[in-house]
């Protein structure tokens, strides 16, 4: 993928989540001891409204960009920046576990290296992967960002507690706390590499394992803050706005506090100064929800501007009233839950001669049993009398044996 001698600049270019974290922790982790690798995150500059105009802004350099998705509402000039430099500055390395097929063939044609993987957890491996490195150290990495990310492949592979910790307190923390955390683990704050960047070349060059960064995430955040909520069925909701940038969290938290399947949670973008609400799938329960939820959001909210994952979209709203309807949309989202889980999806998959010669075979082994349970108790019945009337024969011979 990229040459260990190479003289080129080779920047990574990661996103601001804690799941984008996770991977630039490991490929700067990986690429560590390569001559001129140096990293670039910052929030909101590295997130996919911002991009371009970061590309567009770099001299000659290679470039790995990890867990940005193009941006949907101009996708033009995003698409655009990354051929352009891959034409005149440097090699492209696009690596994301979104969809965008329909752009990710157009880019390889144009010189850029664009791989889709299918997960959270093999994007956040991909780079590891490349150069054979796989470690104890990269994929405990991984699995913090896909859990993050609420990649449901590793289920099985995540405790609770560690579900807690990272989605409670280092979310919170790679957010609103960075500098704290960069203090307690004695890194550098380089803000040439991005306000989040810093954090993760750290990491990385430092080989800081995850258990210490939890550690120190419970020290410098607190718990989330819970709005008040109410549930019906399956879902879980509130028309509290939760604080900007926790509304994916809060949403994990409402499910997780009340063993609900779907929550939906209002939210705000101050950069766009627009209103949304999230529909979000627990991120263990059925896998079925997460379609469900996907049917649900395209039948009822077809004509919006819809982004997300499939079982976890945010939906975007014409107004702040329009919040007020949550507790109408919880109660049809659990309604069609209901309707998809609970009632028979085909109605006439028999006749009636079918179902006449099933509860005639049923009936007929209900019959079956009930007689050899009746032959049963006919056989302990007899052997009862037998000893009953042993028992009246032993008495006379005992009375007739005292009058002798």
């Amino acid at each position: 993928m990229y040459n260990k001698n190479n003289q080129k600049t080779l920047l990574v270019i990661h996103d601001t989540d804690l799941h984008g974290f996770s991977c630039g922790v490991n490929a700067l982790y990986v690429l560590k001891d390569f001559a001129n690798v140096n990293v670039y995150s910052d929030f909101p500059k590295t997130t996919p409204m911002s991009l371009a105009e970061v590309i567009e802004s770099l001299g000659i350099c290679d470039l790995i960009i990890m867990d940005i998705p193009i941006d949907i509402r101009n996708p033009k000039r995003y698409i655009d920046s990354l051929m352009s430099h891959a034409q005149y500055k440097g090699k492209v390395f696009w690596l994301d576990h979104h969809g965008h097929s329909q752009w990710v063939s157009e880019l390889n044609k144009q010189g850029v290296t664009a791989i889709v993987y299918g997960t959270s957890y093999d994007l956040s491996l991909s780079v590891p992967r490349m150069y054979g490195k796989v470690d104890s150290f990269v994929e405990k990495w991984a699995l913090i960002g896909a859990l993050a990310d609420f990649d449901t492949s590793i289920a099985d592979k995540v405790s609770r507690d560690l579900e807690e910790l990272v989605c409670e307190y280092l979310d919170q923390a790679l957010k609103f706390q960075r500098e704290s955390l960069a203090r307690h683990l004695n890194i550098s704050i380089d803000t040439s590499k991005g306000n989040v960047g810093y954090l993760s070349y750290g990491i990385a060059t430092k080989m800081i394992e995850p258990d210490l960064v939890l550690d120190y995430a419970r020290v410098v955040t607190n718990p989330l803050q819970i709005p008040n909520y109410n549930t019906i069925g399956s879902v879980v909701y509130t028309t509290q706005l939760p604080q900007v940038g926790l509304q994916w969290k809060t949403a994990w938290k409402l499910c997780l506090l009340t063993s609900t399947k779907v929550a939906i949670v209002p939210a705000f973008n101050p950069r766009l100064n627009q209103y949304a609400i999230i529909i979000a799938k627990y991120w263990r329960a059925e896998p079925e929800i997460a379609q469900i939820i996907e049917e649900f959001v395209q039948k009822e909210f077809s004509g919006r501007q819809i982004v997300g994952h499939i079982g976890a979209r945010s939906i975007s709203l014409m107004s702040e009233s329009e919040i007020q309807n949550i507790p109408e949309i919880a109660r049809k989202l659990n309604e069609y839950i209901e309707s998809k889980i609970y009632t028979p999806r085909t109605t006439r998959l028999v006749n009636e001669q079918v179902v006449a010669r099933a509860l005639h075979q049923d009936f007929s082994l209900i019959l079956q049993k009930l007689t050899e349970i009746l032959e049963e108790q006919r056989k302990m019945y007899e052997e009862y009398l037998k000893l009953k009337r042993r028992q009246v024969e032993l008495l006379e011979e005992t009375r007739e044996t005292r009058y002798d």
